[in-house]
């Protein structure tokens, strides 16, 4: 999530993008405004659409309709389009519409953007654009190598930001999963993590736990996740059978004790007990890669289909040969 700051120099107001590094920040020139007030404007904007942006790739099945604003977004300032039109971001549908991420997203591109970007002169749209775009193939970038469980090679790399709580809007603190799924990585894995392919290991099981607690609440049963410890815990009930009484049972946690392990393995399978209703033997002990779907369908129930299995990556809108981010 890069963050924009403002250096003022007599008439001159720098917009100064900077995002973490490996070891240090990074922080590149965007463009410059004459007054100090406007230029606030346009980094508080920029700020606000990044750090969303990239909490949503992470966390949310609202990505994809958020990076196609986005595209939107920087060929209107390319082509001289009207940018007193808010850019529409198509979220029909989609589970996470009204998470905070997505939903101060579209309120950020119907009331701010057009106010803001309005006023900026041919050079400065075009310098926007071209931050807004190499910001968003950032997160391309990273969605393509971190599931292979690499880190990035370079420090200067944005990808190295990537499921951190954001530095200006606190995205990933406050809420439940997915609002505060951020500070959950913090919380359940020991601490910060310094690489963003283990963060991406703990995010995937996150994503799974959320998932299948919101098919448990969708089929009829109940869920909640729970950070310590870390997991959820679900009733199902049997068909035909009371709500309340009889009911399968379901927990499912990151870890294999109720306390948090030394060294916790982001990449660990998930440990899922079962109690059956009507069964008086021990309750059943299972470990799950988080990726398996028909593993989850397998042992639970099919209704685990019901909802989604992962976030939708924004990797796949844009195709080899794409140049809508190129500049």
């Amino acid at each position: 999530m890069t963050s924009y700051s403002v250096l003022s120099s007599g008439t001159r107001n720098t917009i100064i993008a900077t995002w973490s590094g490996e070891t240090v920040d990074t922080s590149l020139t965007i463009t410059s405004l004459a007054e100090r007030y406007p230029a606030q404007a346009l980094a508080e904007l920029l700020t606000r659409l990044s750090e969303f942006s990239w909490d949503a790739a992470a966390f949310l099945d609202t990505a994809p309709a958020m990076e196609a604003a986005i595209v939107e977004l920087v060929q209107r300032l390319r082509s001289d389009g009207d940018l007193t039109e808010p850019v529409h971001v198509d979220v029909e549908g989609c589970r996470h519409a009204e998470r905070w991420s997505c939903a101060d997203f579209v309120e950020e591109l119907q009331s701010t953007a057009p106010r803001v970007l309005s006023a900026l002169t041919r050079a400065q749209r075009l310098a926007v654009a071209d931050e807004l775009a190499a910001d968003a193939a950032g997160r391309v970038e990273a969605l393509k190598l971190l599931p292979t469980g690499f880190d990035p090679e370079s420090d200067a790399s944005r990808i190295w930001q990537m499921c951190q709580v954001t530095r200006v809007t606190s995205s990933g603190i406050f809420g439940h999963p997915p609002n505060s799924s951020a500070g959950w990585i913090v919380q359940g894995w020991r601490g910060p993590e310094s690489s963003p392919a283990r963060r991406w290991g703990c995010r995937d099981k996150l994503v799974r736990l959320e998932q299948l607690t919101e098919a448990c609440l969708a089929n009829g049963g109940r869920g909640l996740m729970d950070d310590d410890p870390l997991g959820t815990h679900l009733v199902m009930p049997i068909p035909g059978g009371e709500p309340l009484s009889e009911a399968d049972i379901f927990d499912i946690r990151v870890h294999p004790s109720t306390r948090t392990p030394l060294e916790p393995d982001p990449f660990a399978p998930l440990y899922v007990t079962v109690r059956r209703h009507g069964s008086t033997g021990r309750p059943e002990a299972v470990e799950v890669a988080v990726d398996d779907d028909d593993a989850f369908a397998s042992l639970l129930g099919p209704w685990t289909t019901m909802v989604p299995g992962k976030v939708i990556s924004v990797a796949n809108l844009y195709k080899d040969g794409d140049d809508a981010l190129a500049g």
